[in-house]
């Protein structure tokens, strides 16, 4: 590890910063209040998209840029976008898509800054009742298109589904940048984006040294980013190849690991 003093502080979201609940404490929020005061900026970087990133950068002080969609696009704290997102190509993703499809899974594709879904599932009837409404687009209409910034397959209760797509899955790292989830589903953006170029964006844009960052994470999808940061924390029940490659593991999980680490290294 480095020893420099940390000017900002960047964290994952699902199974980091969120509880199991996928809230926020209020301690965790109080701490990181804590980081604007020593002129240190917090933000977030995470898979999810735009706007569903937004509802946590209103529970804590974010005082940078937030990076989504595991690197393809960067963000105010309202969810807006702040430059052209790296979007992917989907032409390679068709038959896997269709096959998602086919198998009951559900598959959602950021389009600029509208999610839609290429066919309705308990999923999607869920959000509805919970009273978010998502467009429905067929696959040919979504192949026509040149604004994707992420493709993501859910695997819900037919995980079996979504096993037998993994061989499909794998044959396609090469074209594009998967995140893997187990049997629960995956993430697709463009080949050349991963959180470590959503990481050297953000720090570019704040004008910090990465060597000057606290990254903190827990799955696959993160190891590029703490090998790259100044210091790279893996909360305590991240995956074992997430802490083989931190330089510091936490003695805590989930919001408590990102609070432990935040004491540690980066409030004065």
């Amino acid at each position: 590890m480095l020893e420099r003093p940390i000017r900002m502080v960047v964290t994952d979201l699902d199974d980091t910063l969120l509880s199991k609940d996928k809230t926020v404490d209020p301690a965790a929020a109080l701490l990181i209040a804590q980081l604007k005061k020593q002129n240190i900026r917090f933000t977030f970087i995470s898979g999810r998209p735009p706007f569903a990133i937004a509802r946590f950068a209103r529970m804590v002080e974010t005082s940078a840029p937030i990076v989504g969609c595991n690197g393809a696009v960067v963000v105010d704290r309202n969810g807006q976008l702040l430059e052209p997102g790296t979007a992917l190509s989907p032409d390679l993703l068709a038959p896997l898509l269709a096959a998602a499809v086919d198998g009951n899974l559900t598959v959602l594709a950021l389009a600029g800054e509208v999610e839609y879904a290429l066919a309705e599932t308990p999923w999607t009837r869920s959000r509805e009742a919970a009273g978010r409404s998502i467009p429905l687009a067929g696959l040919p209409q979504l192949l026509q298109w040149q604004n994707i910034y992420k493709i993501n397959i859910m695997a819900g209760e037919q995980q079996a589904s979504f096993a037998a797509l993994l061989p499909d899955i794998r044959a396609l790292q090469e074209a594009y940048s998967i995140a893997l989830y187990g049997h629960s589903g995956c993430e697709i953006v463009n080949r050349q984006v991963s959180k470590e170029t959503g990481l050297r964006k953000l720090c570019q844009m704040c004008q910090i040294p990465i060597e000057e960052v606290l990254a903190i994470g827990d799955n696959e999808n993160d190891i590029q980013m703490l090998r790259a940061a100044g210091i790279g924390a893996a909360v305590a029940n991240a995956t074992d190849s997430v802490k083989a490659a931190a330089d510091y593991c936490c003695e805590y999980g989930y919001t408590e690991g990102v609070m432990e680490a935040i004491q540690q290294f980066a409030l004065r």
